[in-house]
């Protein structure tokens, strides 16, 4: 089919729009990258996402081709497609002479046209993006399918899904690009709406940056990483019915426990548990206490044990321990996400406290200083037990 479509001005009588190009389906091998393509970088940048949404929904936009040499059609506009397209083939998801819908133009204009359709492209606006995600789910579409079909990841539409469930009075200020993607993400970290405008538009501007607004929305919960929440567990905390908060946005340091009094009653059960066959050593008294710098400042002053020889067998498994330890301690060669990566850090924590109980027993206090006193026990940072004789 041959359009050509001429319209003119009624004062000038002279042609303004001049188009001339036909609709065709070319086989796949038949086509080919033109010189004339303005898009030199970025051109691969996408790619294998770009392939799954064409397999998913077609391709949507046509390639605008010129014919060249020895039967081969030059895309003009359309590389990142053509490439996609080749990707479909490689994979054998797509026959090699596929027909491709196709808009052959017959002008000498390939860097113009290729420019053109560069140029006047408009990303679409973030809060849209996450709202077209949102009336998918809505629609009953899972992530991984969602994901699927749009060549991302589950965390990418899962992080999608969890902006638009912002605020719609903090989705107004993104669309009025007010704030940033950054710190719509710290906000996104309470489900509140209530919290998230709270925060939101009762903080001064100079003090919304991503950090402070997530800071401002956690300041009553525990991190996973803090002392007390290594020493209960996240599993046991869980267990006992306590809730915990995610951010999706980072993964390293994101999950928070939000019942501070559970978390804390978790904490002194354990140490009274670990306490029990403390008492029963000649101690005069024994007590657990979850800061053991307070016992001493309150007027309880420190005994301190005397130096103990280990048998050989406790001196190689505590050299075996060593080894082990800076062996797994060095896992930056894992690739990121590796499933080793968390399986070691297991490891290396029950390396830790067995190391910590072996040099405990290297310590003995005097049996007439320790009738006359008592000790504390406690635990650490990183979540170990420990005990100090104290009078």
């Amino acid at each position: 089919m041959n359009i050509m479509t001429t319209t003119t001005d009624a004062t000038a009588a002279q042609p303004i729009i001049s188009i001339q190009h036909e609709d065709e389906s070319i086989a796949l091998n038949r086509l080919v990258p033109s010189v004339g393509n303005v898009r030199r970088l970025n051109t691969t940048v996408g790619l294998s996402e770009l392939a799954d949404s064409i397999e998913a929904h077609g391709l949507i936009r046509k390639l605008t081709v010129r014919k060249a040499k020895k039967g081969k059609y030059e895309v003009i506009a359309g590389s990142r497609r053509l490439g996609a397209l080749r990707l479909l083939a490689k994979e054998g998801r797509l026959a090699e002479d596929a027909p491709i819908p196709c808009t052959l133009r017959h002008t000498d204009d390939a860097t113009e046209i290729s420019l053109a359709e560069n140029v006047q492209r408009e990303a679409m606006h973030v809060v849209d993006e996450i709202l077209a995600y949102r009336d998918l789910a809505e629609t009953g579409m899972a992530p991984e399918n969602i994901a699927a079909r749009f060549g991302q990841s589950v965390i990418t539409v899962r992080q999608r899904l969890k902006l638009a469930g912002l605020s719609p009075k903090v989705l107004d200020v993104m669309r009025e690009d007010a704030m940033s993607i950054e710190q719509a993400r710290a906000l996104a970290i309470s489900d509140s709406h209530d919290e998230q405008e709270r925060v939101w538009f009762e903080t001064f501007a100079y003090n919304r940056d991503p950090r402070s607004l997530r800071a401002m929305l956690t300041r009553e919960h525990a991190r996973s990483t803090e002392r007390l929440a290594r020493f209960v567990g996240l599993e046991a905390y869980e267990a006992a019915g306590g809730a915990v908060v995610h951010d999706l946005f980072n993964e390293e340091s994101g999950t928070f426990l939000t019942d501070q009094p559970l978390l804390t009653q978790l904490a002194m059960d354990a140490l009274e548990q670990a306490a029990e066959p403390l008492k029963i050593g000649g101690r005069r008294w024994v007590e657990a206490n979850l800061y053991a710098s307070i016992i001493y400042s309150g007027g309880h002053g420190r005994i301190y044990p005397q130096a103990c020889e280990l048998t050989e067998d406790e001196q190689a498994e505590l050299s075996a321990l060593g080894q082990s330890f800076d062996g797994k301690a060095h896992m930056e060669a894992y690739a990121e996400g590796d499933p080793a990566i968390e399986a070691d850090e297991a490891r290396l924590a029950e390396i830790e406290r067995r190391i910590t109980a072996i040099q405990s027993s290297m310590r003995a206090y005097d049996p007439q200083e320790q009738a006359l006193a008592g000790c504390i026990v406690y635990h650490d940072h990183f979540g170990v037990v420990q005990w100090e004789g104290a009078i």
